[in-house]
């Protein structure tokens, strides 16, 4: 009887071992997923699709050359979508958004699609995790939630300037992810709406040497709040961002914002002491 208990123990242990050993393997070997159920659309041959997305397209992925898709003309938010012959069989559309969204799609025919125009809002169709961008390609969700937070961080800054009953005031400077944003006020003091048609900024030499036409360098920006009409009496904040940078003292920093249909252009000019006021944000 003792040795069958010896071995009934020695049984049960080994039996233990065992399955804690197949329980580490199994723990080794799992992996977190999620599905992603497409979203099913139809298009037809003698109509146009349009699936708006809330950020710019960066690509696109046919299942079949049986769809043809494209960016609308001058917008890149827009993909128009439509079927390149009738009565294919069902494929599948993948389109990536500059804010690493992947939004997936099942696509039929039919000759009278109940919807022609989709509009995305933000998290809509999101995947498990962001897609990994390309490196140097900007992540516009993130540089928008970050121009959010620099309007409603502290002013601290009053550089300004006024034409025609309009005044462009320069209200912060915050240093985030490798960017500066610049935070402008906008205030139409006329009743007349004004509507911006370019924000410019560049580095000029402060004096002129004769003979020599003035140098200009421009700097484009990351990432901007798109702006729009500003009413009578009403003012709008736009949020700007540049890769990090300074001038020498010789130097000046120049905004421009021209008018659309008007002449009541705005001309900011600070020197390098402005820049250097730049504090991090979130500090």
């Amino acid at each position: 009887m003792k040795q069958v208990s010896v071995v009934m123990v020695t049984w049960v242990l080994f039996l233990i071992a065992h399955l804690g050993a197949n329980a580490q393997s199994s723990e080794g070997r799992n992996v977190k997923w999620k599905v992603i159920d497409p979203l099913e659309i139809a298009v037809s041959y003698n109509k146009t699709s349009n699936l708006i997305f809330p950020f710019p397209i960066i690509s696109v992925d046919r299942g079949s050359a049986a769809i043809l898709a494209q960016k609308a003309k001058g917008a890149e938010n827009i993909l128009q979508v439509k079927a390149g012959r009738m009565n294919f069989t069902e494929t599948n559309l993948s389109v990536i958004t500059a804010d690493a969204q992947l939004y997936s799609f099942l696509v039929d025919y039919s000759d009278e699609p109940s919807v022609l125009n989709v509009s995305f809002y933000k998290d809509t169709l999101r995947t498990a995790s962001p897609v990994t961008l390309p490196k140097g390609q900007v992540n516009m969700q993130e540089y928008s939630n970050i121009a959010d937070s620099v309007k409603k961080a502290s002013s601290f800054l009053n550089y300004r300037t006024n034409e025609q009953k309009v005044r462009l005031s320069l209200r912060s400077i915050y240093v985030s992810e490798n960017a500066m944003w610049f935070n402008f006020r906008i205030r139409n003091r006329s009743l007349i709406d004004y509507t911006p048609d370019y924000i410019r900024a560049f580095v000029r030499d402060k004096k002129k040497v004769k003979r020599t036409a003035i140098q200009e360098k421009e700097i484009t920006p990351v990432f901007n709040i798109p702006y729009s009409s500003i009413k009578g009496r009403g003012d709008q904040h736009i949020v700007i961002a540049y890769p990090s940078f300074t001038i020498p003292k010789d130097q000046e920093l120049v905004f421009q914002i021209g008018e659309k249909n008007g002449g009541r252009s705005l001309t900011l000019v600070l020197n390098h002491k402005a820049i250097l006021q730049a504090k991090l944000l979130n500090d």
